[in-house]
């Protein structure tokens, strides 16, 4: 029974770490001024256009695709898909965490530092990935997603997640070209760099990983 709960316990330790991981990338990518992350842009279209705060708003989103994995799946939706509510709660409190902490790392406006802060945003969060997925608990909502999708037509994961990624970051533009008072207010050449370089930093995580340990953990979506 102890062995079982110390690896639950240690399952959960990931899920959260890697979680705060991700945040902190996120943090990152908003602070570099180049654009969020694709699944992010909403979020933070969200906050510049209400003044609302992105734990928040961050809350709102993800709980909003819980509801649409459950019109999608309907009768295919099991209960525990209802876990990623913690993920909603965990992930909003931790970006919210996030950017106070990065606020206190130097950044002068300058490209050289947006692009520096750029880099760190897309190696954490594939990091980030990297230790929360193998915890197996639930995933970001916005896998979820894609997952659900995948599951309803059939269609490969990866082709899913490229044009969700391409939908987030369409609706977020619109958004700000509405409501804000420019268009490129979370969505900029970071964010279309962050949606290639952040499965491809992934890969070599995982590749480092095993020829450190001659352990293979697939956490690369096929």
């Amino acid at each position: 029974m102890s062995y079982i709960f110390n690896i639950m316990l240690k399952r959960i330790c990931l899920f959260a770490v890697g979680l705060f991981v991700m945040s902190v990338g996120v943090a990152f990518s908003i602070v570099s001024t180049l654009g969020t992350t694709p699944i992010s842009s909403i979020s933070y279209s969200l906050t510049l256009i209400t003044n609302i705060n992105i734990g928040i708003t961050t809350f709102v989103f993800n709980a909003a695709l819980i509801l649409i994995q459950f019109l999608i799946l309907r009768s295919k939706f099991k209960k525990n898909r209802l876990l990623q509510l913690i993920n909603c709660v965990l992930f909003g409190y931790f970006t919210d965490l996030a950017l106070y902490l990065v606020s206190f790392v130097p950044f002068d406006n300058t490209i050289l530092f947006s692009v520096l802060f750029l880099v760190i945003s897309i190696f954490l969060i594939a990091l980030g990935i990297f230790i929360y997925l193998p915890a197996n608990i639930a995933p970001l909502p916005g896998e979820g997603c894609v997952e659900a999708i995948a599951i309803v037509t059939g269609w490969r994961f990866s082709t899913i997640k490229i044009a969700f990624d391409a939908t987030m970051v369409i609706i977020s533009l619109i958004m700000c070209g509405l409501f804000y008072t420019s268009i490129f207010g979370a969505v900029n050449v970071g964010t279309i760099i962050s949606a290639f370089m952040v499965g491809f930093t992934l890969r070599q995580i995982s590749n480092l990983y095993f020829k450190l340990t001659g352990k293979r953990i697939n956490v690369v979506n096929q």
